[in-house]
């Protein structure tokens, strides 16, 4: 009992430091996306304290830690510079988001996550970081202003080196430098993102007052947000909730790989979706910004200490406390300085790793990845996702077909199979393993050079595993247009692919006698 009673504390004792831990590194990341994404700072702190209760409370990872990322943030930028004037629909777009993603779980789409390839993962994430890199480079600058979208940020890049505030880019400069070169010993006392935006903050404050800073930060209880879906616009905000719901599901389950390399243990991935559909669902009824799982929050909680999903509750509380108590203080922070919080930030997001082995990497992978980039950065993020998953699916079965086609033998002239006539002119075509559409035109034009050849066609296909609706179609169309003079036999188990031509009529074609089944 006493054992028990000790293990539980001391785990407690775990989950309050990680949750400690995580949430200081949240706080300065939280009002950075806030003001990133075109909402202010209070929807980047309700994003973060909500969606961080909620997904650790009801998701499928215990250790993760949600709330405002990179990705989301560059999404939700585009939303509010394209709704800008109407935030109901902008938090309509969200909430519809979470129910979008909650449904993803429902209907346990959460597996098919780890189906997207290394390259479209990797030219999606380094195209987001230099998304990220190129919006933050104008504040640090010196210019504040709105831009339409990323094309608009990098027009607007050489107007703002020739107006260079060097107030900004001293303070700027100074944070994203302190994010790189914090030793390692200092990291296990601060994070290095909180130390500079203290450091930051103070320079600011004494040195340059004169800067823009992140404005009013409201520290009371929130309102709930009036919403509307015009239906003049509901192909854009069903677009845009998608994408939302997309992004976040894809960002969160590879979180929770993450988590589940370093505890040794098995996220619930479908679960994980309804815990962070409900948690963005009810940040957009608050007026905040909605999230994923947090990569590097959660690598700092499992690191300092964090067991069960207590810490990540933890995390969303303490978050909330710090506000409360910060609040005033934090409405000082230079505007300059989150954006050099999130220069590291879009560093942190580029797959260096994929870059570094760019040289051993096959040319159709390396293709896939910067066609995903280019894409992600001068296009829109579903449009990356679904192309690049169209074109790996294309280079996938590229290589599918040279296997499948090597399954395929022929034995002329076998004796097992002789004409009423006494004679053997016959061939007999042997097909095993997985066949799939990517062969479809190979196989049938040598089941017609054969029929051509000879005047019997066996098709062995005693070894199938499984054979696609495409070859199933494509085979029934051979045979029917077999002339009377020639004749077709086969050989299958009584399996799901006999099912399937059975279904389909494929063996309506065949004369009873020459169809056998085992």
């Amino acid at each position: 009992m006493f054992f028990f009673m000790k293990m539980n504390v001391t785990r407690l004792r775990q989950d309050i430091f990680g949750g400690l831990t995580s949430a200081v590194v949240a706080l300065p990341l939280a009002l950075a996306f806030g003001v990133a994404s075109g909402l202010g700072p209070t929807a980047g702190l309700y994003g973060a304290i909500v969606l961080g209760f909620v997904a650790a409370a009801l998701g499928g990872t215990p250790v993760q830690i949600s709330g405002p990322t990179g990705p989301m943030t560059v999404v939700m930028a585009g939303i509010v510079m394209k709704y800008g004037g109407a935030p109901e629909i902008i938090f309509m777009i969200i909430i519809l988001c979470g129910i979008i993603q909650a449904l993803f779980g429902v209907f346990k789409l959460g597996a098919y996550v780890n189906y997207v390839p290394l390259p479209v993962i990797s030219g999606f994430m380094t195209g987001i970081g230099c998304i990220i890199i190129l919006m933050e480079l104008l504040p640090v600058l010196g210019d504040y202003s709105a831009h339409h979208g990323l094309i608009g940020s990098m027009e607007a890049i050489p107007a703002a080196l020739g107006n260079l505030d060097k107030s900004s880019l001293l303070l700027g400069g100074i944070t994203f430098l302190m994010t790189l070169t914090v030793p390692a010993r200092l990291k296990n006392y601060i994070p290095a993102s909180l130390l500079a935006l203290i450091v930051g903050t103070l320079i600011g404050v004494f040195y340059f007052p004169a800067l823009k800073t992140i404005g009013d930060i409201h520290t009371g209880m929130p309102h709930i947000m009036s919403i509307a879906l015009p239906l003049s616009q509901m192909p854009g905000i069903i677009t845009a909730a998608f994408m939302l719901a997309l992004l976040g599901s894809i960002d969160t389950l590879l979180t929770a790989t993450v988590a589940d390399k370093l505890t040794k243990t098995s996220h619930r991935s479908n679960k994980e979706l309804i815990g962070q559909g409900i948690g963005n669902a009810l940040v957009g009824f608050i007026g905040g910004i909605p999230g994923a799982g947090a990569t590097m929050r959660t690598v700092v909680n499992i690191n300092a200490g964090g067991k069960t999903r207590l810490s990540g509750m933890l995390h969303a509380v303490i978050l909330m406390v710090l506000v409360t108590l910060l609040g005033d203080a934090a409405e000082r922070i230079p505007q300059a300085v989150l954006a050099g919080l999130l220069l590291k930030v879009g560093l942190d997001i580029i797959d260096w790793g994929f870059l570094k082995n760019i040289r051993i990497y096959p040319k159709d992978k390396i293709f896939l990845m910067f066609a995903v980039l280019l894409l992600t950065v001068f296009s829109d993020l579903v449009t990356a996702i679904g192309l690049g998953l169209i074109l790996s699916h294309m280079i996938y079965s590229r290589k599918m077909r040279n296997s499948q086609l090597s399954q395929i033998q022929y034995f002329e002239c076998d004796d097992a199979i002789e004409m009423e006539d006494g004679t053997n002119d016959s061939i007999t075509i042997k097909l095993s393993g997985h066949l799939s559409f990517a062969v479809v035109k190979d196989l049938m034009t040598r089941i017609n050079e054969s029929l051509a050849k000879h005047n019997r066609v066996h098709l062995n296909f005693m070894d199938i595993e499984s054979v696609d609706l495409s070859i199933t179609s494509a085979l029934t169309d051979i045979l029917k247009t077999v002339p009377d003079t020639k004749a077709v036999s086969i050989e299958i188990k009584q399996n799901d692919t006999c099912d399937m031509f059975r279904i389909m009529g494929l063996f309506a074609h065949i004369k009873p006698e020459n169809i056998q089944i085992r």
